[in-house]
């Protein structure tokens, strides 16, 4: 015995019960096991901080690490200050060794005449998308978004010229206006405007820039409002109606529906703001659904249907930047599996793209050309010399044997672009050029726009082989520009290469692009590191962000003054969406649902000396605290979910696992729901109620909570598949944290129900009128009761009473009751002994008190057969046995 009582000492603890009996032992539990949560996230937190702060102090010393091994690989220094973003904007020193000497005075020079196109616009063309150096004049190419202004932002910043920096800064923020009644190019707008704003901002930490390119990118999202979501390639920024240009006949062009994707999931991540990431990965799942097995795209898609037009299919114009993206895409998350299909789909398109790889006679030039159908024509525009910086950069996703390979043919694609330049007498490459029998190459388009995209892939090529080659290549291009396209107030292009006679236009992407790549192709690899950064078709660097798509992120870009708290709430904390709330739900269901089936078994233990009236309201305590979490955990926690994703509200990733989660969950609650509700009905027919009066009034109060739990869940995932459908079809994440606040405040109301009904009954509700009126009725009717001074009823249990009454009886008729069974006809011959009348006497004041008993009994039993559920009944004598007998 002593070892089975110290047994249950050891284990009386986790006995709800033993709380449940010590109310302030269950407060300090409460305040404990508050005080411990609070503790160990507080700890988990700073924890994590710590991690994050020595990943960050690792990178810087990594970074060091490798500008120690270039300063040793040199041995003497010079010092040189510039400008990057590795943490927010920060300053960053590095030394140039006697052998980089050459790359600092090349860098001198391509900043001299950044300094001399900057100088130019900034004095005859300022605040206008473009210089016309001839002229010395301004002309707004773009509808006067300052193009080129903001086309240089991050090449000033980068190159340190401060001052200029400082000065087009001030006019971003006081004179550039989008709300400009002009019909803009959705792709240029993008890729030159969004993008170097956004660059600019990763760079500084300057949100003017973040706020400047959302107003911007805001004005352009009704472009994608299609039906199949392929972007109108035109929009009037000012009224937001979109169209095609009229020479496609209507379609979209594909290198302007496809090139976006950096920009505005960048966007994305850096307001919190997932609709524009939603917007621009449409557009690639989209064209996911019917890609071609050689990843090959016409460059005409009906962005009504998504499906492509018989047209060119090329690395150039208008194809060009929708491969470039696939890749960088995936680049840009960081190369998870979030991004995967971007990866996935570019090397379907490499696959494409070496059966457009030919070799010219007799020189053996590798080249891409086009195809129209089965057709193909030895065509490569310029424009396809990114591609050999591309196939470098991706070359690191293969197999070391695949890479080589890939990297291999990047550097006979960049021999031939170098030979575009050198095959003409400026040595400046024209448009594009032609591939003959026998001839190697011959200039079809002869103009120069001063282009950058063979620079590009010279600095990809440097970057990735460390091969100098490829600084000479570029160094040489840079030299003709100098001599070709340098005029007194800027630079030019040439109407003809092979004359050199000029153009009077200075395009703005010279300053953003060709100047910037032969910038970074002299600098040390250490300043805008490709781990870190990834460039936009205009060379706008972005960094670099993990995706993982339980979340949009939203991180610190380069000194952005957000707090890092605020970041990593917004990087890692979407809070869950209503079908994922609606699944743990269910799982609480089922807690709630074992918390009331505990509280049914314990309220069935019979009485005993510590409760003799039994356990029969043990199921309303529980009951009622299953109704206190749902309040707490269920409607609480959605609500303020709901609340806090209003501001942050992105739409959920992987609706497919989303639908299942709501089908089985939906499934799991509606078999429950009609379980419960053909309990209830049950339980109403055995009181004689109506349903709706039992569920309000009913004394078992299990089958009704069960009911209400099981239809607020229903009903909160009909709320939640809603949602997410409203999300899905309108494109506005608004509508999933909507569903989240008025499933809470479904739960609530169900939890308010449900306290309000176990509150009445702890507190003991009286019985029902009707039942009331059935015993007072017996009573008052009854001709041994002359009245009845006091009743009371009060509810123990789930259909079960205790009735208690004060009764003056009638002491005549309880007389006579004596005498009907004792025989008037005995009495009446006992009268005439006076002895026989005392013993009669004697014998009737025992018999009197026997006879009331009989009558409380009798009346006990007729009160519980006219109510079944009084279970316990107390008739107690109003009037003393005196007053009874002087009433004889």
């Amino acid at each position: 015995m002593a070892r089975s009582r110290s047994s249950w000492s050891r284990w009386r603890y986790i006995n709800p019960a033993y709380f449940l009996k010590r109310p302030k032992r269950l407060a300090s539990l409460f305040l404990v096991f508050v005080f411990a949560t609070f503790f160990f996230w507080d700890r988990h937190t700073l924890l994590r901080d710590h991690q994050e702060e020595i990943s960050k102090l690792e990178e810087k010393v990594t970074r060091l690490r490798n500008l120690l091994e270039e300063l040793k690989n040199g041995g003497g220094m010079s010092v040189e200050k510039m400008k990057y973003s590795g943490e927010g904007g920060h300053a960053v020193k590095y030394m140039d060794s006697p052998d980089n000497i050459l790359d600092a005075q090349r860098r001198e020079k391509v900043k001299d005449a950044m300094l001399h196109a900057w100088s130019s616009y900034e004095k005859y063309a300022w605040g206008h998308d473009e210089l016309q150096p001839q002229t010395k004049n301004g002309v707004d190419s773009f509808g006067g978004l300052g193009a080129t202004l903001i086309d240089s932002l991050d090449t000033l910043y980068i190159m340190g010229l401060d001052d200029q920096f400082q000065r087009a800064r001030e006019w971003v923020a006081n004179s550039l206006d989008f709300n400009k009644n002009y019909d803009a190019s959705v792709f240029e707008t993008t890729i030159r405007v969004v993008g170097g704003l956004l660059s600019t901002y990763d760079l500084s930490g300057d949100k003017l820039f973040l706020d400047k390119a959302q107003d911007i990118a805001d004005r352009l999202l009704p472009a994608w409002n299609t039906e199949s979501g392929i972007p109108y390639n035109i929009i009037n920024l000012a009224h937001g109606n979109p169209h095609n240009p009229g020479w496609t006949g209507g379609d979209s062009i594909l290198a302007d529906s496809g090139t976006e994707q950096l920009e505005f999931i960048a966007l994305s991540q850096r307001t919190g703001n997932p609709k524009y990431q939603q917007k621009v990965e449409n557009v690639i799942l989209e064209l996911n659904k019917n890609f071609p097995d050689d990843g090959l795209l016409p460059i005409y898609i009906n962005p009504h249907k998504g499906t492509t037009s018989y047209s060119t299919i090329t690395f150039g114009a208008m194809g060009d930047s929708f491969y470039e993206y696939l890749l960088k895409a995936w680049i840009q998350g960081n190369r998870t599996a979030a991004v995967s299909h971007y990866r996935k789909m570019w090397e379907t398109s490499i696959k494409g793209l070496l059966s457009l790889v030919r070799r010219t006679t007799p020189s053996s030039f590798a080249y891409l050309c086009e195809k129209m159908g089965s057709s193909l024509n030895d065509k490569m525009d310029e424009l396809a010399c990114f591609a050999p910086g591309m196939l470098a950069l991706g070359s690191s996703g293969y197999s070391p044997d695949e890479a080589q390979k890939f990297l291999s043919l990047a550097e006979e694609l960049a021999w031939t672009c170098y030979n575009f330049y050198q095959s003409t007498p400026t040595k400046l490459a024209g448009e594009n050029y032609f591939f003959n029998d026998g001839q190697d190459m011959s200039v079809g388009t002869s103009w120069n726009i001063l282009r950058p995209e063979t620079v590009e892939s010279l600095f990809y090529l440097w970057r990735l082989t460390g091969n100098k080659t490829y600084q000479e290549w570029g160094w040489n291009i840079f030299q003709a520009f100098e001599k070709n396209s340098r005029v007194e107030s800027g630079y030019v292009g040439l109407k003809d290469v092979n004359t050199g006679v000029k153009d009077n236009m200075m395009q703005s992407f010279f300053l953003a692009e060709t100047l910037k790549y032969l910038y970074l192709l002299f600098s040390p690899s250490s300043v805008i590191p490709l781990d870190e950064w990834v460039f936009n078709t205009e060379a706008h660097p972005i960094k670099i962000v993990t995706r993982n798509d339980r979340a949009v992120s939203s991180v610190r870009s380069g000194g952005s003054q957000e707090s890092d708290r605020q970041s990593r709430t917004r990087k890692e904390g979407r809070f869950l969406t209503p079908c994922w709330l609606k699944a743990l739900h269910s799982l609480a269901d089922i807690a709630n649902q074992a918390l009331l089936a505990y509280g049914l078994n314990s309220s069935k233990r019979a009485p005993d000396s510590i409760h003799p009236y039994g356990y029969f309201r043990e199921r309303f305590v529980w009951s009622l605290i299953s109704a206190v979490g749902i309040i707490c955990l269920g409607s609480g926690a959605t609500i303020v979910n709901g609340v806090q994703n209003l501001w942050t509200s992105q739409p959920p990733q992987h609706l497919e696992y989303a639908a299942v989660v709501i089908g089985g969950s939906l499934i799991i609650e509606s078999v429950s729901l009609v379980v419960a509700i053909q309990s209830v009905r049950k339980g109403a027919a055995s009181e004689g109620m109506k349903v709706k009066e039992y569920i309000w009034r009913g004394h078992d109060p299990t089958a009704v909570a069960v009911m209400t739990e099981d239809g607020a869940s229903v009903a909160g995932l009909v709320v939640a598949g809603a949602s997410l459908v409203a999300v899905n079809v309108t494109g506005n994440p608004i509508y999933d944290p909507i569903g989240s606040i008025v499933v809470g405040n479904l739960l609530g109301m169900v939890a308010v129900f449900l306290i309000q009904r176990n509150r009445h009954a702890l507190i003991g509700r009286a019985i029902d009128e009707k039942d009331l009126k059935k015993v007072m009725h017996l009573l008052r009717n009854d001709p041994v009761v002359d009245s009845v001074y006091d009743y009371k009823s009060e509810v123990i249990g789930p259909g079960f009473f205790r009735f208690k009454a004060e009764i003056d009886f009638n002491g005549v008729k309880l007389v006579q009751n004596y005498l009907d069974r004792a025989g008037r006809e005995q009495w009446a011959k006992q009268q005439k002994d006076d002895a026989a009348i005392l013993e009669i006497m004697s014998h009737y004041g025992e018999e009197v008190v026997i006879t009331l008993g009989a009558e409380v009994d009798r009346l006990e039993k007729e009160i519980q057969e006219r109510v079944p559920g009084i279970k316990h009944v107390d008739i107690e004598a109003h009037s003393s046995i005196d007053q009874m007998l002087n009433s004889l």
